[in-house]
């Protein structure tokens, strides 16, 4: 039968207290190595994490310089804001301007008559809303072109006051309904959203009761603008539509809003209530302060980035340490990349600002980077485009009729030399000649329709009237025509002519998709305004190219191949034949940024370094655990053997202990002595 033994038991040897140590002895150098390696590694990411964010600073301070608009950041100053308030876009230019606002532009409102209740129904129908002006001449209503009428209908679940409030403030008519209480009774108030004569409100009223323009039912909120009261002209106006009138530099103007950005060019004007009658300068001047901001803050920046790397790198003759990083050829190559396109050239698109240094900054010995601002301000106030094309990514034409437009990432910087072979067009139909004036339209037979640039019209139809002028023909044609609702809706308008006395109607738009058609006129119109069902001449492309290589043309849009792949311009004016160079850059700011950008990226090198570091700690978290299995195997054996010695002590004690008593019984044994 087995024995049953227990450590420690046979010979009382300290067989657990012997194992814990032998284990201890075994595991703890390796154990201490693997502590060591880790704490290295450990310092190593978080180097790395700290140059990551020192490559991220950097980049941020990268994003004003590759912005071409920090560079024409435009500062302008009202001498009394409370009555006039300016904004300058890109397009602006420095200048000072007397501005004397002689009347404010206002809306047209109208109010319904007061009508019992709120809640009760009106009546059904539909009110069609129409933003325009009334011409006292013509006796018609000339619908604003840029405002497509609006068909709202009202049946018996919207039919009170407030259901009529919310379905028009639904509808996106150019208009805003709203209900007062007068004490009295309840009226609709509706008011323009767009100030100025050509938005007048008209509301045109088909009642389910038969009749239009009476006061009863729908018909109440009628207004029609040639109509007498109580018969169509049934809503009153509360605010009478006026345009803005202002004198800017001697000259009188007049505009449509209170907002004004098509008199001076690239400046947005906004007239203040209560600045009737104000005179006012304003100022616009370049905010250089901002481009020497920004440039200031990438040279901090980069020198930041420096001292990080000197740190992580280096080594410490003090303390006769190295950097967590020392040795890393990555984080050297990251910076020597950074390094050369600082240097980079920009000879082809820039004849005297063509690198850093020409603009004032310049590569100590230490490496970081100095900025002489005076010298900066100088290329500034120079030739501050070669200063844009120098860090930013921007194009720019010595043709003021070519507009860059934009360009993408295969464009390559340089110099393009252009040449137009063919200038953009607009799709036209001209007529028959016409006798001569007066020109007579009869009712019922003064319609046509018409395609233009694809798009067909509804029926247009002309006032019934001799026409004793070119201009007043002209301009009904062209209100007419351009008020039509699928023109509208699909940003379709045409210009109208007189050319060796025929109407001429050309589209607005250029290019091979530019047309105008006659596809339906009536024979009153085909006879005394020569409008023949024909199509007219479609428009063509702009033609040309960048260094010899064709581009492509659409409208008047001209887009690069080869070397100036996706670099787009529109040529606005002029004549065929050679238009001078464009140039695009891809500067120094952007090129840094989109470097930047490659080693942040989640596959780039500082990620790969980073998950590298990761990698090998989790590796030693599994070496850590083969050393705990290796070491609890040892533990089992060292047990196991010691407990047998133990075991083998016990039974030799007691072997000894019988043999000795034994041996002690056996006559002539020396017994122990007692006293």
């Amino acid at each position: 039968m087995p024995s049953i033994t227990s450590a420690g038991v046979g010979s009382g040897l300290d067989v657990h207290g012997l194992v814990d140590k032998l284990v201890a002895a075994e595991g703890e150098p390796v154990k201490l190595r693997l502590d060591r390696k880790e704490a290295k590694l450990q310092a190593g990411l978080s180097a790395i994490g700290t140059f990551k964010g020192a490559v991220s600073g950097f980049q941020s301070s990268l994003d004003a310089l590759r912005n071409p608009d920090t560079f024409g950041n435009l500062e302008v100053t009202s001498s009394d804001e409370e009555k006039l308030a300016a904004t300058a876009g890109k397009d602006a230019q420095p200048g000072d301007y007397d501005i004397e606002i002689l009347q404010l532009a206002r809306a047209h409102k109208l109010s319904s008559a007061s009508l019992e209740s709120d809640r009760l129904p009106q009546g059904s129908g539909s009110l069609t809303i129409q933003l325009g002006r009334f011409d006292n001449e013509s006796r018609r209503f000339v619908m604003n072109p840029d405002i497509p009428a609006k068909t709202i209908n009202i049946t018996e679940q919207n039919a009170s006051l407030r259901g009529i409030q919310e379905t028009i403030n639904q509808a996106d008519a150019g208009i805003r309904a709203s209900v007062i209480n007068d004490g009295n009774g309840y009226r609709l108030v509706l008011s323009s959203l767009v100030a100025g004569n050509d938005s007048s409100i008209r509301i045109k009223v088909n009642d389910n009761d038969g009749t239009d323009r009476d006061m009863s039912g729908l018909s109440v909120f009628a207004y029609e603008p040639d109509s007498q009261p109580g018969t169509g002209l049934n809503m009153n106006e509360v605010v009478a539509t006026q345009d803005a009138k202002l004198n800017v530099d001697g000259i009188l103007l007049s505009r449509s809003s209170n907002d004004i950005d098509d008199v001076i060019e690239g400046v947005t004007l906004s007239l203040k209530p209560d600045s009737e009658g104000s005179h006012n300068r304003l100022n616009i001047e370049l905010n250089t302060a901002a481009i020497t901001d920004s440039v200031k803050n990438f040279i901090s920046k980069y020198n930041e980035m420096i001292d990080v790397v000197n740190k992580l790198t280096g080594y410490d003759a003090e303390t006769k340490t190295a950097g967590p990083l020392s040795g890393d050829a990555s984080i050297r190559g990251v910076i020597n990349q950074i390094r050369r396109t600082l240097s980079d050239d920009f000879s082809s698109v820039n004849a005297k600002y063509d690198s850093l240094s020409s603009v004032g900054i310049d590569v100590q010995r230490d490496g970081k980077l100095v900025l002489n601002s005076n010298k900066l301000q100088t290329a500034i106030d120079d030739d501050r485009q070669q200063v844009v094309q120098l860090f930013s990514i921007s194009g720019s034409s010595r043709d003021p009729a070519v507009r860059y437009l934009g360009a993408d990432d295969e464009t390559k910087t340089g110099a393009y030399d252009l040449v137009i072979s063919r200038m953009a067009s607009q799709g036209a139909w001209g007529g028959r000649p016409l006798t001569g004036f007066p020109v007579h339209l009869d009712e019922d037979d003064n319609s046509f329709r018409l395609k233009v640039d694809g798009v067909s019209s509804q029926t247009i139809t002309l006032s019934a009237k001799d026409y004793l002028k070119q201009t007043e023909l002209l301009q009904e044609l062209q209100n007419q025509i351009n008020s039509d609702s699928n023109f509208q809706k699909n940003k379709v308008s045409v210009e109208a002519h007189f050319s060796k006395g025929r109407v001429l109607l050309v589209s607005r738009r250029y290019g091979s998709n530019s047309s105008v058609e006659v596809i339906q006129a009536d024979k009153g119109l085909k006879q005394n305004l020569g409008l023949q069902v024909s199509h007219g001449i479609n428009g063509e492309d702009v033609a040309g190219s960048f260094n010899r290589v064709a581009g492509m043309g659409s409208g008047r849009t001209l887009t690069g191949k080869g070397s100036a792949e996706g670099l787009k311009i529109e040529v606005q004016e002029g004549a065929p034949g050679e238009r001078g160079q464009v140039f695009f850059s891809h500067g120094v700011g952007a090129r840094l940024y989109e470097l930047s950008s490659q080693f942040l990226k989640r596959d780039g090198i500082i990620s790969i370094r980073s998950d590298g570091y990761s990698d090998r700690i989790r590796e030693l978290d599994k070496d850590r655990e083969k050393l705990e299995h290796k070491l609890e195997t040892s533990r089992k054996r060292y047990l196991k053997q010691y407990t047998t010695l133990d075991a083998t002590l016990g039974k030799m004690r007691a072997t000894s202990s019988f043999l000795s008593n034994q041996l002690g019984s056996l006559p002539g044994a020396a017994k122990p002595s007692s006293r």
